[in-house]
C-alpha cells in the first residue's frame, strides 16, 4: 500500500471518529430543537429527533406571559440590560489589572497577587451571605439597574479573567512597549494602541466567557433581583416551569431554547477568536 494510499485511510478514521464523537455531543441539543414539536407522550416515548406529529403548540404557549408581568421577550431584554454591561465592566476592569501585574513592579506586588490567585479557591457560595448583606446595605438589591450584579465586575472581581490575561501578557515581548514609548506614547497610549491589539484574541476569550457564565448565571439574580418584571431569562425558565399546569414539557423546551439561541449565534460569531485566545494563553508562561 501506497504511503499516499495509507494517509488517506488514516485521514478517513479521523474524521469519521471526529463526526461521531462531535454527533453524540451536539445530539441533545438536537433532540431539546426536535422535542419542542412533540407533545409529552412522544417525548417521554422514544429519544428520536424528528416528532412523529409535529405541533406549535410549545412555541405558541411559549410566547405568553407569566403572571401579567413578564414573557420570554422581556426576560431577554432584562437578561442583556446586566450581561452587556458586566461584559464591557469585565474587560475594562480585568485588562487594566493584568496590566499593572504583568508590567508595573511596585511595593507588595507579589502579596498581592497571591491574594488575588487565592480568590479563585473561594467558592461562590461562601461568599453569597456578606455580598448580600453589603448590597442590600447599599440598596443594590432589587435594583432596576442591576447594580449587584454588575458593579463587582468594575472592579476586577472576576480573578480568572484577571490571571487568564496576565498569562497571555506574559508572551508578549517588552521591547514592543519600549519601541512605542520611544516614539512618544505614555502608558495609556501604550495600553490602547499597542497592548491591546496584541492580546485581542485573550480578551475576546474573556468576553466570551463572561458573556455566557452571565447569560447561565441562576444563583445571582435569585439573589438580587425579587421584583418579577425584572427578571433574567435565568429565572423566567424557572417561574415558567413553575407556573404550567400539568408541566407541557415543550413549552419549557421551547422556552428554553429560544434563551440560549443568542449565546450560541455570539460563540459561533467568535470562535475563531476564541479558539486562539485559548490556544495561545495555554502556551504562554
Amino acid at each position: 500500500m501506497s504511503l499516499q494510499a495509507r494517509k488517506r485511510i488514516s485521514n478517513f478514521f479521523k474524521y469519521f471518529v471526529l463526526i461521531l464523537v462531535g454527533f453524540f455531543m451536539v445530539y441533545p441539543l438536537l433532540w431539546m430543537f426536535g422535542a419542542t414539536f412533540k407533545d409529552n407522550s412522544e417525548i417521554f416515548n422514544g429519544v428520536g429527533l424528528i416528532a412523529k406529529h409535529p405541533t406549535v403548540d410549545g412555541y405558541k404557549a411559549a410566547m405568553n406571559s407569566v403572571g401579567g408581568d413578564i414573557n420570554i421577550w422581556s426576560s431577554l431584554l432584562n437578561t442583556y440590560k446586566f450581561v452587556i454591561p458586566k461584559v464591557v465592566f469585565t474587560i475594562f476592569s480585568a485588562t487594566i489589572t493584568a496590566f499593572g501585574f504583568a508590567r508595573f513592579k511596585f511595593k507588595g506586588r507579589n502579596l498581592l497577587f497571591s491574594v488575588l490567585m487565592a480568590t479563585l479557591f473561594i467558592p461562590q457560595v461562601v461568599l453569597n451571605i456578606p455580598q448580600f448583606v453589603l448590597f442590600n446595605k447599599l440598596g443594590w438589591v432589587d435594583s432596576p439597574f442591576y447594580l449587584a450584579i454588575m458593579i463587582p465586575s468594575l472592579f476586577a472581581c472576576d480573578t480568572y479573567f484577571v490571571y487568564m490575561l496576565i498569562q497571555f501578557l506574559r508572551g508578549v515581548p517588552v521591547e514592543l512597549e519600549e519601541a512605542a514609548k520611544i516614539d512618544g506614547c505614555n502608558i495609556v497610549q501604550t495600553l490602547y494602541k499597542v497592548i491591546i491589539p496584541m492580546i485581542k484574541p485573550a480578551i475576546v476569550s474573556c468576553a466570551l466567557f463572561q458573556f455566557m457564565w452571565s447569560n447561565n448565571d441562576f444563583m445571582g439574580p435569585l439573589l438580587y433581583v425579587q421584583t418579577p418584571s425584572y427578571y433574567p431569562a435565568s429565572l423566567f425558565v424557572k417561574i415558567s416551569m413553575d407556573a404550567d399546569t400539568g408541566f407541557e414539557w415543550n413549552r419549557v423546551l421551547a422556552v428554553s431554547l429560544i434563551s440560549i439561541i443568542p449565546s450560541l449565534v455570539i460563540f459561533f460569531l467568535a470562535q475563531d477568536s476564541f479558539v486562539d485566545g485559548i490556544a495561545a494563553g495555554g502556551v504562554k508562561g
